[in-house]
């Protein structure tokens, strides 16, 4: 685990000013009062209560002792850790329907090589050739229907401003927002004012891609003297 890492914690403590909870791996993490929401908290038990899984981000790892922050996650982080965490509960399942006897000894082998069965199921999805180094030929199929069955697609979106002053401004900011990709919808909101959509299978490959279109529509403003602003949406 390093600082910045998101971890799905599991609450054991609460308290009015501070929050234990314990980790994956087992370890115990806290949270200080201030870092559970902004602002003055008058019920702590509206954010957290005993047995309930929360979503958390590490502050510092300082001698054995793990600090943690609920308010400094947004919920598009707090989503994709609850999605890997599913995928990693529906995988323990299908694994053990599927593979039988065989199970635990399989199971082992992945996680020398990956964090958890999660990760495992991303690399098989990016690269089939995993699945075929890890699971007995008779077992392929099986684990490949359960993966395609369980497929998610995530949807990114950007808030975007364009002002073009210019007589052919209208011209300019059709161009600005004659972006390709089948994957790409961008939505007339009000004027000057658009909504950027992606929907991608993989999230930190969406996260890049948008990235990268947002980059080009800044560059292309700038070179046609409009102004552009883009915010994340919540």
């Amino acid at each position: 685990m390093e600082e910045g890492d998101l971890v799905l914690c599991t609450v054991e403590n609460v308290t009015n000013t501070v929050t234990q909870v314990r980790l994956p791996n087992g370890q115990e993490g806290t949270l200080i009062s201030s870092e559970i929401a902004p602002g003055r908290i008058k019920f702590m038990r509206q954010y957290v209560v005993p047995n309930k899984r929360i979503v958390c981000k590490i502050l510092e790892l300082n001698n054995g002792h793990i600090h943690l922050s609920l308010r400094r996650v947004n919920a598009k982080e707090k989503k994709e850790v609850l999605e890997k965490w599913k995928t990693e509960q529906a995988t323990k399942v299908a694994f053990k329907q599927i593979l039988g006897e065989n199970e635990e000894q399989i199971k082992e082998t992945i996680l020398k090589d990956f964090p958890n069965l999660a990760e495992f199921i991303e690399a098989i999805k990016k690269d089939e050739k995993v699945l075929e180094k890890y699971i007995p030929k008779e077992n392929r199929e099986a684990i490949r229907k359960a993966i395609e069955g369980k497929k998610r697609n995530h949807e990114l979106k950007q808030d975007i401003k364009v002002t073009c002053l210019q007589s052919d401004g209208l011209k300019k900011i059709k161009d600005l927002l004659n972006v390709k990709g089948d994957n790409v919808t961008i939505t007339y909101i009000s004027a000057g004012n658009y909504t950027l959509k992606l929907v991608v299978e993989d999230f930190k490959q969406g996260k890049k891609q948008m990235t990268e279109i947002l980059e080009e529509m800044e560059k292309k403003a700038k070179q046609s003297n409009c102004e552009f602003h883009s915010s994340e949406d919540k």
